[in-house]
């Protein structure tokens, strides 16, 4: 299975708005706004940042999403698979992967049929 470029870069954020402004104020676009989540793209294309606010609670996270054309998700060394792969109710298909100095990144097939 191979990736063929970044999708987005995922973060999460104690406050949507503040977020999505700050971004807005480096020239990105607020694409796909879902109330406390949404998506920016940069001005001259690229991939794009996820933002999505948790809760005071909730330790702040952050992920490289890699867009794959490969729906089977099957690695192999040196790329350690973390789970099984997972159909989301938006229509990808995800998988976790661990690189040799244990950082994680997710793996996403965005089918052409996917639902809207």
């Amino acid at each position: 299975m191979t990736s063929d470029g970044i999708d987005y870069f995922y973060l999460e954020t104690r406050n949507f708005g503040k977020a999505v402004r700050f971004w807005q104020q480096l020239g990105w676009e607020l694409v796909l706004d879902l109330g406390t989540s949404g998506r920016l793209e940069p001005p001259d294309g690229g991939p794009g940042v996820f933002i999505e606010e948790v809760s005071p609670e909730t330790p702040l996270a952050s992920g490289l999403y890699l867009r794959t054309t490969d729906p089977s998700m099957e690695v192999r060394e040196p790329v350690e698979p973390v789970g099984e792969p997972i159909e989301t109710h938006w229509g990808t298909v995800m998988r976790t992967v661990r690189d040799p100095d244990g950082r994680e990144f997710v793996l996403q097939h965005t089918p052409d049929n996917r639902p809207s």
